[in-house]
C-alpha cells in the first residue's frame, strides 16, 4: 500500500509539472505572437529575421512566399501591417511544435490605401535550442462573426464525465456505467475491493444505492492517455436498507481506450469529520 501511495504521488507530481510546463509554453507563444504583430507594425525586420525560420512560408490572399520575400515586403512597405487587433487566441502544444490561431482585425496599408479585413491567422512555431521560430503564417479571410473553436480541455472533460458518473450511479443506470467502466476496473470500498461485474450487480440490485454525491472539491490531471481525478464528497447512500452519510476522498483513474475515456479504478477513502 505504501508503494502504491508513493507511486500515485509521483504520478500526480509529474502530471502537475507537465501541465504547468505546457501552460507556460502556451503563454510564451501568445506573447511572441503579440510581439510579432508589433514588430510588423514597426517594420522591425531585424527582430523578425531572427523570429522567422529560414524555411518559413507566408500565405496571403494574393499568394504564398518565403522568409526573404516577406521581410522585403515589410521593409519596403508594400504591405504595412499598421495594426492587428486580436480578438481571440487559441494555442495547442505538440511536443516541440506550437500552433496558434488568432482571430484579428487587421488594418494594413496596401498600394497606397488603408484597408481593414477580418482574418483568422494560423501560426506554426517550432522550439529550437535558441528559442521558438515561426515556421508558417497563414491568413484566412473570414466573416466578422467567425469564432475559433474552443480548445479541448481534457481535465474539464474528465471532471464532467465524473460528475455524470455520479448521476448514473444515483439513477442505477447500469447500461451507461457498463459502457464507462473498463473491463479490468477495480472498485475499492470500506467493505472490500472488487471488479466491474460485482460493482454493476451491486448497483443494479441496490446493495449500495449511491443516492447523492455532493461534490465539494474536484481536481483532474491528465498525462497522455491516463487521467487521475480527486473528488472530496459527502455521499448519501443506502446500504443494507439504511441511509448513511459519509465524507470521502474519492480517487478515480481513467484510461483512454479507442478514443473514449474508461474508468479503470474508483477508490473511496473515508475522511475524519
Amino acid at each position: 500500500m505504501k508503494k502504491l501511495v508513493i507511486g500515485l504521488l509521483l504520478i500526480l507530481t509529474g502530471v502537475s509539472l507537465s501541465f504547468s510546463q505546457n501552460t507556460t509554453a502556451e503563454q510564451e507563444i501568445i506573447a511572441i505572437s503579440k510581439q510579432k504583430w508589433q514588430w510588423m507594425a514597426d517594420k522591425n525586420v531585424d527582430k523578425l529575421a531572427k523570429l522567422f525560420d529560414d524555411r518559413s512560408k507566408f500565405v496571403h490572399m494574393s499568394g504564398t512566399w518565403n522568409k526573404d520575400r516577406e521581410l522585403e515586403i515589410i521593409e519596403t512597405g508594400s504591405i504595412w501591417y499598421k495594426q492587428a487587433d486580436v480578438h481571440d487566441v487559441v494555442v495547442e502544444i505538440f511536443d516541440n511544435t506550437a500552433i496558434l490561431w488568432n482571430r484579428i482585425t487587421l488594418l494594413a496599408h496596401v498600394r497606397g490605401e488603408d484597408v481593414s479585413n477580418e482574418f483568422t491567422v494560423t501560426e506554426i512555431y517550432k522550439k529550437y535550442k535558441e528559442g521558438w521560430k515561426l515556421l508558417d503564417l497563414t491568413f484566412s479571410s473570414v466573416r466578422d462573426t467567425h469564432e475559433i473553436a474552443a480548445k479541448v480541455n481534457p481535465e474539464k472533460q474528465i471532471i464532467e464525465l465524473s460528475k455524470q458518473k455520479w448521476q448514473w450511479m444515483s439513477d442505477k443506470n447500469v447500461a451507461k456505467l457498463d459502457d464507462l467502466f473498463h473491463e479490468n476496473s477495480v472498485f475499492v470500498h470500506m467493505g472490500g475491493s472488487w471488479g466491474k461485474e460485482q460493482e454493476i450487480n451491486i448497483i443494479r440490485g441496490g446493495g449500495i444505492h449511491y443516492k447523492k454525491a455532493e461534490i465539494h472539491e474536484v481536481s483532474a490531471n491528465v498525462i497522455g492517455d491516463t487521467a487521475i481525478l480527486l473528488n472530496r464528497i459527502t455521499l448519501l447512500a443506502v446500504v443494507g436498507g439504511n441511509e448513511v452519510t459519509n465524507p470521502f476522498m474519492v480517487t478515480e483513474v481513467y484510461k483512454k481506450d479507442n478514443g473514449d475515456w474508461k474508468l479503470a479504478s474508483l477508490s473511496f477513502t473515508r475522511l475524519l469529520n
